[in-house]
């Protein structure tokens, strides 16, 4: 008898998760032709046994893009001055974790010390967030406020269930695919995107920015959003501009252009397991972190041929000799939405055993390797930043030593307890509330970033900075 209650519970858990089962589906004509391969290093090709000399034609178009404002400057006045080589920013993932870096960007825009950034690439998190810097984050006009208040918003939800759907039981994960639907989040997205074809009615509808205009028709600032094919497992970007250049501005086409925004958006942040599988016109696509948490290799090089484009063409526009390529590539600015510290699984009394240590079930162990194969992740995509730009500023700030931070709307608590308080829960309302908060103290009084290692050119020495900018030297192999 207990074996068929058992039995019945069991099943009404799995028929009342229907609704988390199967993947989110959106359309958009031709995504995946939108998808660009993020090409390799010259040392990942080599390692790969591919060809060192050939550009690959994915660069060459990236180039031309990057060109093209440039280039139309000089059609319209040959003796414009060069423009200066502008920087790039790399926003990586990390989940709720992404409120420090909206602090600290709407903080150094406050405080007019925000770059202005040629190019944005964004994994995950970082996609979201690149949609409103490349919408003009940084404006200082009514518009440029607007947005940097739809995206504090974006990152302030009341509830976890403002962002996820999560399963209740966790086992369920196994038959339904996920820990967590993503259809909070796309609504949230949506609706903060484009809020005039989302809620036309509302008050929000009716004087909210549309986002999705400003980023199609954007002629100085590029976004690129990183995915993997998840067939295929490699790889790969949208360009914003591009998948959203077919679109006018009616109604009908501008909710066809927010579906397809949120595909890619939405595709970039899927997480395998943790949440919901994303489709986009019925292929299925997986959170760029997986592979990589920032990217960088196609864009630096796509940027060294766009101004090799622009050099010849004020050449040739002007008669005269070809100038001298610029001294030093733009600086690159990174910012990890997190800590690059693991914390343990557990905190422990002294002579009692972790959870880890005391159970082996299957999500147990998967949830840790994960935990532990995307810190190695992070950490390693940021250092090999340095295969793709040897020297020049690469500048990096992430969200370590938020754990003992004191908000500064409440000084009795810290950071990391509201965090470890909720241990399995995926949005933490309290814990992001705090991480905006450091994220804008980073950002208050001081330079937040620091400069990473340089390589000298012999690829057996490094020079660092220390975090206050001055120079220990030489380190490294002797």
């Amino acid at each position: 008898m207990m074996r068929r209650i058992l039995m019945i519970v069991l099943m009404g858990l799995s028929l009342g998760s229907c609704a988390f089962k199967g993947a989110l589906k959106l359309d958009c004509a031709n995504f995946a032709s939108f998808i660009h391969p993020i090409e390799l290093t010259p040392l990942e090709r080599q390692i790969r046994a591919l060809d060192l000399e050939t550009l690959p034609p994915a660069e060459r178009e990236l180039a031309d893009r990057l060109a093209a404002a440039e280039l139309a400057r000089l059609a319209a006045d040959p003796a414009a001055p060069p423009a200066p080589e502008r920087p790039v920013l790399l926003l990586s993932g990390g989940g709720q974790w992404g409120a420090f870096g909206v602090g600290l960007m709407n903080q150094l825009v406050e405080n007019r010390q925000f770059p202005d950034f040629g190019v944005v690439t964004g994994v995950s998190t970082g996609a979201l967030q690149s949609l409103f810097v490349g919408a003009g984050l940084d404006r200082q006009d009514d518009e440029g406020a607007a947005i940097r208040a739809a995206l504090t918003a974006a990152y302030s939800p009341v509830k976890e269930s403002d962002i996820v759907d999560r399963e209740g039981l966790q086992a369920m994960a196994a038959i339904n695919g996920a820990l967590a639907n993503l259809k909070p989040l796309r609504r949230r997205f949506e609706q903060r995107i484009c809020p005039a074809i989302y809620d036309p009615k509302s008050p929000q509808g009716q004087a909210g920015v549309c986002i999705v205009k400003t980023l199609r028709d954007s002629k100085t600032r590029k976004v690129l959003l990183g995915l993997i094919e998840a067939n295929s497992g490699e790889f790969g970007y949208v360009d914003v501009q591009e998948l959203l250049a077919p679109y006018g501005n009616s109604d009908a086409d501008l909710t066809k252009a927010t579906q397809c925004l949120a595909g890619a958006a939405l595709a970039s942040a899927a997480v395998p397991v943790f949440y919901q599988q994303v489709r986009v016109d019925g292929r299925t696509y997986y959170d760029g972190g997986v592979r990589q948490s920032v990217f960088l290799a196609s864009v630096a090089d796509a940027q060294r041929v766009a101004s090799e484009i622009v050099r010849r063409e004020r050449a040739r526009l002007t008669g005269r000799q070809l100038e001298a390529a610029p001294a030093k590539p733009g600086d690159i600015y990174v910012i990890r939405n997190g800590s690059t510290w693991l914390p343990p699984d557990q905190d422990v009394m002294p002579g009692y055993p972790a959870e880890i240590d005391k159970k082996a079930d299957a999500l147990r162990a998967a949830q840790r390797g994960q935990a532990i194969m995307v810190n190695q992740l992070e950490i390693g995509s940021i250092a090999a930043l340095r295969l793709s730009r040897p020297g020049g500023a690469i500048w990096f700030v992430s969200a370590d030593g938020y754990r003992n931070y004191r908000p500064t709307y409440d000084g009795s608590i810290t950071c990391g307890p509201l965090k470890e308080a909720r241990r399995g829960a995926m949005f933490i309302p309290e814990f992001m509330r705090c991480m905006m908060d450091y994220g804008r103290n980073r950002a208050t009084g001081g330079e937040p970033w620091i400069d990473l290692c340089h390589y000298d050119g012999t690829e057996t020495r490094a020079v660092c900075r220390r975090p206050d900018g001055t120079m220990p030297g030489a380190v490294g192999r002797r």
